[in-house]
């Protein structure tokens, strides 16, 4: 018998998803995430693996999608990467259609990684309230409304992170901008 070394797309596929499963495995590791950190400290250019795993969070497979996410959510627990990944060409596009989704396992990692971004800097939570993600965020807690659970939790977390900054005040049932005002 002759066996192909030619591989094929689906043979791609399960690669891709095993390898994003397994950076999502590592990314608890203190020494795993400094492989996604600038090597200048002062930098907040993302790096190419960080822009790879990213890009993975919207990816059409569901399991590689849901470990990028995973991988991201503990990524995100490290404020020098937090303010690289903001600067991914593709952030913007990639949370505002992960968000959407109704898959509450993606959307709960989603919201994960916002609520970390939102929490690590001021200038990283005003980045996002500035985008249309904030509105998304906004539209999320309408809708879940009174419903309890783990999502609502996250979510006035987003919310505790950006009026934290002074980015947004409360309202009764609301969350507002607040614009930074001019110093004189």
């Amino acid at each position: 018998a002759v066996v192909s070394t030619q591989s094929t797309g689906e043979d791609n596929e399960a690669l891709r998803r095993a390898a994003t499963q397994c950076i999502c495995n590592l990314a608890l590791s203190d020494k795993f995430k400094e492989r996604y950190r600038p090597e200048d400290e002062n930098s907040t250019e993302p790096v190419d693996r960080l822009k790879a795993i990213f890009v993975f969070c919207g990816d059409e497979e569901y399991h590689t999608r849901i470990a990028a996410l995973g991988a991201v959510a503990y990524l995100t627990s490290d404020v020098r990467i937090c303010k690289c990944i903001i600067n991914i060409g593709s952030f913007e596009e990639i949370v505002k259609e992960t968000i959407c989704i109704e898959d509450q396992g993606i959307r709960h990692r989603i919201l994960v990684i916002l609520q970390n971004l939102l929490a690590s800097d001021k200038d990283v939570a005003e980045k996002i309230i500035n985008t249309q993600i904030f509105e998304c965020l906004l539209a999320l807690q309408m809708g879940i409304g009174s419903q309890g659970g783990v999502m609502k939790d996250v979510l006035n977390n987003c919310m505790t992170a950006a009026k934290h900054w002074g980015l947004i005040q409360s309202n009764p049932g609301e969350y507002v901008y607040t614009a930074p005002t001019a110093q004189q």
